[in-house]
């Protein structure tokens, strides 16, 4: 039996990487599907390789910092399961620069998107879950910068470490009903990454990332979606408050 079988689930950011990913392996999973996100041809391309691997999806165009988008995906959701058994908040924007380079602008954009929307999504998404007789588990893709402090990443290491704390707040608030837990990956590499490196040495790039960390190995959004499933399915029934690291030890010291 496939581990998510007759689970429904919301990822937000499923137009790529890691999000794209996770929709396609939570259909070869058994789960039907609603993925969000800004640009409707690319929402529309995870749709179809969803159907290619056998699955059931659907998609709407998403804001995650909006309160009303919220409201609306939460309804289609609703229309479209009759319940909701998985919300997997991985929308998020990744920038470089030193703190005098970054702007308050810059700031409260990427304070919106990685952190607002993860607390619109974990109020909705409660909200419908509270009424699943069957529980539910929300998983929140933050990032091992949420964890470690790194150079020329001031507003992105603030965001995620506030969606670490949103967690475990969470957790507590909504339990015994739906479990609450965070991915923290490191970096894997995967369109998003190379897109942040486009004009560099890409090889170079790869090979500073695999001696970057204990296992000299470079993951890809797959190592990341191993631990969604897991958190998402009933095999992690007395996980909840917990920050999952996916970093090949890269966070160990």
């Amino acid at each position: 039996m496939a581990r998510l079988e007759g689970k429904t689930a919301i990822v937000t950011g499923g137009t790529s990487g890691i999000g794209r990913d996770t929709c396609v392996r939570f259909a070869r999973e058994g789960a039907r599907v609603l993925l969000t996100g800004r640009g409707k041809e690319r929402g529309l391309e995870t749709v179809a390789a969803v159907e290619a691997a056998g699955g059931v999806a659907w998609f709407e165009p998403h804001d995650v910092t909006s309160e009303d988008d919220w409201k609306r995906v939460i309804e289609k959701a609703d229309d479209c399961f009759g319940r909701l058994d998985i919300l997997v908040n991985n929308a998020g924007i990744f920038t470089y620069g030193p703190i005098e380079e970054t702007s308050a602008d810059d700031f409260d954009w990427m304070w919106k998107v990685n952190s607002e929307g993860v607390f619109l999504g974990l109020k909705y998404g409660l909200e419908i879950m509270r009424k699943n007789p069957n529980k539910g588990a929300i998983v929140n893709i933050s990032s091992l910068s949420g964890l470690v402090g790194h150079a020329d990443v001031m507003a992105y290491c603030t965001t995620k470490a506030a969606s670490i704390m949103m967690t475990k707040v969470a957790a507590m608030e909504a339990a015994p009903h739906v479990r609450v837990n965070a991915l923290a990956p490191g970096p894997v590499w995967n369109e998003l990454l190379e897109r942040e490196h486009a004009g560099q040495d890409l090889e170079a790039m790869k090979e500073y990332y695999r001696n970057d960390q204990p296992l000299k190995f470079l993951g890809d959004s797959s190592d990341v979606t191993n631990g969604v499933v897991y958190l998402a399915s009933d095999e992690s029934r007395y996980v909840t408050g917990s920050i999952l690291r996916i970093d090949a030890g890269r966070g160990a010291d």
